[in-house]
């Protein structure tokens, strides 16, 4: 799954007038406005407020499962492929329409150093793996949507992440790195799992010890 925001939420809306999004945040702002539970809110809405207070909504899972992007990748490995070939949802590509050109390629990382990054000049995801023979060493669907969630940050103006140059301490409590880390859990649950619990329940550091952070 995928944390989107009114900006999404606007384009799939116009995309497919039946969706409603926008119409559910106004209600969940009203709901809130009456001191309703956050629970309730997003059991009626589908929507939740982040720690950086921007409303959030959950997506269904965009991408193919593990083993089918991991095939595909060593298929193709060394080439730059089409995020969406890994995708059987669309969404996030109607919701940002900026992630149809996100190129994908694996690379050797023997030394177990990462298990993924962005490069935004080549506005390409890298996702790591030990040798072509070898298994991947990281869940490669979670990657993707630790990676994605981010870029969505951008969009949203969402708090962001950080990178371990700035200390791995503050590195894991920066509020857009906990927010990713929360998706790749949150991704394992059902949808009915997801819609009757927040992300409060399941991040691993509380929203009085994050950092955030704009830009």
């Amino acid at each position: 799954m995928s944390y989107i925001g009114i900006i999404g939420a606007k384009r799939l809306d116009d995309s497919n007038a039946s969706s409603g999004l926008v119409e559910a945040q106004k209600k969940a702002v009203q709901l809130l406005r009456c001191s309703t539970d956050m629970h309730m809110i997003k059991q009626q809405t589908g929507w939740e407020m982040g720690v950086d207070g921007k409303w959030r909504y959950e997506v269904a899972d965009p991408f193919h499962n593990t083993v089918e992007i991991e095939d595909h990748l060593k298929r193709h490995f060394g080439e730059s492929i089409n995020i969406s070939l890994c995708m059987h949802d669309i969404s996030l590509l109607i919701a940002y329409p900026a992630f149809e050109r996100l190129s994908l390629y694996a690379r050797y990382t023997p030394t177990n150093e990462f298990a993924g990054y962005f490069n935004p000049f080549s506005y390409g995801m890298m996702i790591c793996m030990g040798t072509l023979n070898s298994p991947f060493q990281y869940q490669t669907e979670g990657v993707l949507l630790h990676e994605v969630q981010h870029l969505i940050q951008e969009e949203e103006d969402f708090a962001r992440g950080g990178n371990l140059s700035q200390g791995r301490r503050r590195y894991l409590r920066m509020a857009g790195e906990v927010e990713a880390r929360n998706i790749c859990i949150r991704h394992s649950m059902s949808p009915e799992q997801r819609r009757s619990s927040l992300r409060t329940d399941t991040q691993d550091v509380p929203d009085a010890e994050q950092i955030i952070v704009f830009c």
